[in-house]
């Protein structure tokens, strides 16, 4: 027993560095396989928005973040996450004004150490929550359109409540909508947002308004004096035969005229065109017609009104049948076709089908490069313009090609 107490102390310090040596080399190949590494995280953490002191409020938005230097395996920084992180700020016991306050992080994946965070303190400042009710006031810009009037504005809120920062909400006056009337002629109504204004009309920052917009209704109604009548075209004539009128366009769709209430009352919800000819028409009619007003009534501010009465040929079809012509065929060959003639079914306006002559529609089969013998060929059709050959029948015709002896000069037949 003593022999080996002997041998352990006269042995201790070459165990010890055996030990330590067998450490140091189990540290060193673990490094080696995964370094540890030592940087700042790739994006900055947010710090979460501080709760206040009972009563306070935080002058403006809160949106800070620092930068975190992080000491870990590089396997672990693999799998960093913002998530990983919580970065914080404690108010707890602060008053009014300006603080500059400590930022905490946590990292709570280990073996991953935080080193370093900038900046280590943010700036915020503190002041008494206030609250308080101001009057709701619309504000109107622009005037309806020509003889129209605008009715008292009916509103859901007469007042809002103005909560923050009480430096801040001491100096509200008024909380504002704006809204333009401007060329109106129909009721302007919809949900609009709530600005607060100071004694100066100028906006006032970090408070908030309860309720921050409000629904509006601006009644728009005609005058007594003024009324919108709907334009009625007169056509005189008729379209050219083969020609239809597929629809009219008026621009402006109605008139304002202007009178005494009785008079304007009794007219009817419309007002005619002086006559428009049409007569023998083959394109668009588009015009300026003079307006026929009734007598003791006036068109507001000389409106004029353009009339777009749209012209169009009956579309239709027929059926024409042609001799196909022959093109490139060299000397010396000669050709059979089969069928000796084609149809072809055409589509277009009426009045140039009607007006076709027997040569306006052509067929022609092209035979360049082909050899003797037989082939079928595909005929090409042209047609005039306006025109289109819907099909041809039949598709293809048989085309056979015959070399014919040439005489020699001075033979005999």
């Amino acid at each position: 027993m003593r022999t080996t107490i002997r041998w352990i102390a006269s042995n201790i310090a070459l165990m010890i560095l055996s030990l330590t040596l067998a450490g140091l080399a189990w540290i060193v190949s673990v490094e080696a396989e995964d370094p540890t590494l030592e940087q700042p995280y790739s994006q900055p953490i947010p710090i979460a928005p501080p709760e206040p002191p009972a009563g306070m409020v935080i002058v403006g938005e809160f949106d800070q973040s620092v930068q975190v230097t992080v000491r870990a395996p590089e396997s672990v920084w693999m799998s960093l996450t913002l998530d990983d992180f919580t970065a914080t700020v404690d108010l707890t016991g602060l008053g009014t004004g300006v603080h500059e306050t400590p930022v905490q992080v946590e990292l709570h994946k280990h073996p991953a150490r935080r080193i370093l965070v900038e900046p280590e303190y943010v700036t915020l400042e503190l002041e008494p929550r206030a609250e308080r009710s101001v009057p709701v006031i619309v504000r109107v810009d622009g005037e309806p359109a020509l003889g129209y009037i605008r009715r008292a504005t009916t509103v859901d809120a007469r007042q809002t409540t103005v909560t923050g920062p009480d430096s801040y909400v001491t100096q509200v006056i008024t909380a504002v909508t704006y809204i333009s009337v401007q060329d109106a002629s129909a009721d302007v109504e919809g949900e609009y947002q709530l600005q607060p204004l100071n004694g100066d009309d100028e906006p006032v920052p970090y408070v908030t308004l309860l309720p921050e917009t409000i629904n509006v209704r601006l009644p728009i109604e005609l005058s007594g004096y003024y009324r919108s009548l709907a334009v009625k075209v007169v056509l005189e004539g008729n379209i050219s035969p083969g020609y239809f009128n597929p629809s009219i366009v008026i621009e402006p769709p109605a008139v304002t005229v202007f009178g005494a209430p009785g008079v304007i009352a009794a007219l009817p919800g419309f007002i005619e065109t002086e006559p428009i000819d049409v007569e023998g028409a083959q394109a668009d009619v588009i015009v300026r017609p003079a307006l026929n007003v009734p007598q003791n009534v006036a068109v507001v501010a000389g409106q004029q009104v353009e009339v777009s009465v749209f012209i169009e040929s009956i579309q239709s079809s027929s059926t024409v049948e042609a001799t196909p012509e022959i093109q490139g065929m060299e000397p010396g060959f000669t050709t059979t076709v089969s069928p000796e003639t084609v149809e072809i079914i055409l589509s277009g306006p009426l009045p140039l089908l009607e007006a076709l002559e027997p040569d306006d529609v052509r067929v022609v089969l092209d035979l360049f490069g082909l050899a003797p013998g037989t082939h079928q060929v595909e005929p090409q059709v042209v047609v005039p313009e306006g025109a289109t050959a819907q099909s041809i029948l039949p598709a293809t015709v048989q085309v056979e090609i015959i070399s014919v002896p040439i005489p020699m000069p001075g033979s005999q037949n």
